[in-house]
């Protein structure tokens, strides 16, 4: 059975965006990093997966007007409400429109591999079911939900064990999925480095610049 499947990219303002990163980058370099990230992963589903719809959350007209202009659906948030909060609108939205999955991706992930997404958009799953793939720090940096409101939303510290705990209390069967550059976001400088000492320097070249290395 194929599941309709649609593909949610929360995005908060970039002004206030990557405020962990205040160490070691200043404010107008921390918004465009978040505007580049944003960008590169718009651009990455639209060329790669062309045949999933894409929702951005926001509660930022400009990034709104943003993300049309890759062809991606937009649900205004009212104000600000967090990750969580962004993906039970975006749940809601989902629903409401048909769509049997919804996979929520964040904005960050520093290094978008195609195959990585392929094998989790592929991969064999009952309705209802849910797929949590962890982040490296016991985030969560991807969910595909089948229905895209089998469970509550806990995105934060540990999430991928509350995500996990959330549907084993419900009885839906849950699998995590561990993909080598998926885990990997950036948040906090610790981030940036655990990345060169994986990856040997092989970075997007906007972010090596950003961070002037």
């Amino acid at each position: 059975m194929s599941l309709k499947t649609l593909i949610v990219i929360p995005v908060k303002d970039f002004a206030s965006a990557k405020s962990r990163l205040r160490p070691v980058l200043g404010d107008t370099d921390r918004s465009q990093l978040a505007r580049r990230l944003c960008e590169r992963t718009l651009s990455f589903f639209g060329t790669h997966f062309p045949d999933y719809p894409l929702l951005v959350v926001t509660a930022s007209a400009a990034i709104g007007e943003l993300a049309r202009g890759y062809g991606a659906s937009v649900l205004r948030e009212l104000r600000p409400a967090g990750l969580s909060g962004a993906a039970a609108l975006a749940a809601h939205w989902s629903k409401k429109h048909g769509f049997d999955s919804q996979l929520l991706v964040p904005a960050d992930i520093a290094r978008l591999d195609a195959d990585e997404f392929r094998t989790l958009l592929c991969q064999p799953r009952p309705a209802p079911s849910v797929l949590i793939c962890p982040a490296s720090d016991a985030g969560t940096n991807a969910l595909l939900t089948t229905p895209p409101d089998v469970v509550p939303f806990c995105f934060g510290p540990n999430s991928s064990a509350a995500h996990q705990g959330a549907a084993l209390k419900r009885s839906v069967p849950c699998e995590l999925l561990h993909f080598d550059h998926m885990r990997f976001d950036l948040d906090t400088p610790d981030d940036l480095h655990s990345l060169m000492h994986q990856h040997s320097g092989d970075l997007p070249r906007e972010l090596v610049t950003l961070w002037n290395l």
